[in-house]
């Protein structure tokens, strides 16, 4: 049964989410027309439902959208979308991450220098799709190192690497290996952000320390899923849940490996009352009785590398 609930150092809203909801919500206040969100402002679906419940409209293509004002979601579009969002006659507001902004700036600097990019992401997320639209001829999009064998030396371009910023970081270190060794003259741009280096590295400290994390964050957010990916590799076990009602007592029960200490942790898009609504959940399920308490600052530099 739970003795011990461990709150990961790192964890929940990040600055860009942060940002990308205060910017919805003001504009849903002051507004006095019809207010849609591109996408999902961020992946949550709690936030995604907090803002249909307030009025404001949800597309997922600026064709769907006949008047009013277009937020840009954090995760960011590529310029093409803001064109013709402009030239229909919308008033558009971006609220696209700055470190995502960063990534722009990168590419527009490095393609204007003759570079090729090599970016690393997932194709089908928001914020890849918009990287790729800043230079579509300038771009090959790769999700894995297993992907690389497709590609040509390329000894005649000028390459360049970028990466998503919610990318795994053992992930992007084993992808940076093989294409270095794939094209040695590639110059990396690093561009995982720093919300996502330490939520991961704080799920890395933690796995030791207890018998099972669970993460929140919804299925549609990518650096929840990565999260709970490296809490499976290190921990062994591990839920990806959405709320506090995905919990499960039996997770916590049996004779020879029940679980005594939990670790919870959230991804950059996920509310704090939603990781507050668990820990009442676990401190229930045991009983009244399991201590709850934030995990310790690391003294020294991690140097664990993930397994697997």
């Amino acid at each position: 049964m739970i003795k011990k609930a461990i709150i990961a150092r790192h964890y929940g809203f990040c600055m860009g989410v942060k940002r990308a909801i205060n910017i919805a919500e003001e504009t849903a206040r002051d507004s006095d027309e019809q207010v849609t969100i591109l996408n999902e402002i961020v992946h949550n679906d709690a936030v995604v439902k907090d803002f249909r419940e307030k009025g404001v409209g949800q597309k997922f293509a600026v064709d769907d959208v006949e008047t009013g004002t277009l937020i840009i979601s954090a995760h960011g579009v590529s310029p093409d979308v803001i064109e013709r969002a402009t030239n229909k006659g919308l008033k558009v507001v971006d609220a696209t991450c700055p470190l995502v902004t960063r990534i722009y700036d990168i590419i527009a600097k490095a393609v204007g220098q003759d570079y090729y990019i090599i970016h690393l992401g997932d194709r089908n997320h928001d914020e890849t799709t918009g990287v790729h639209g800043h230079a579509p001829d300038r771009i090959t999009v790769i999700s894995n190192k297993e992907e690389l064998d497709q590609y040509p030396d390329w000894t005649d371009r000028k390459l360049g690497l970028t990466v998503q910023t919610t990318m795994g970081l053992e992930d992007f270190v084993e992808f940076q290996e093989a294409a270095q060794k794939k094209w040695p003259h590639i110059e990396v741009f690093e561009t995982i952000c720093n919300a996502t280096n330490k939520r991961q590295t704080s799920i890395m400290d933690l796995a030791p320390e207890v018998d099972m994390i669970l993460v929140v964050g919804s299925t549609t957010s990518a650096n929840s899923g990565r999260l709970a990916n490296i809490a499976r590799l290190l921990c062994g076990r591990a839920e990806l849940i959405n709320s506090a009602f995905d919990i499960k007592a039996e997770w916590f029960e049996g004779d020879g490996d029940a679980v005594e200490t939990v670790g919870v942790s959230a991804g950059a898009s996920t509310p704090d009352f939603l990781v507050q609504d668990v820990i009442r959940r676990l401190v229930k399920i045991s009983g009244g009785t399991a201590e709850v308490v934030r995990q310790e600052k690391k003294k020294k530099a991690r140097t664990a590398k993930i397994a697997g």
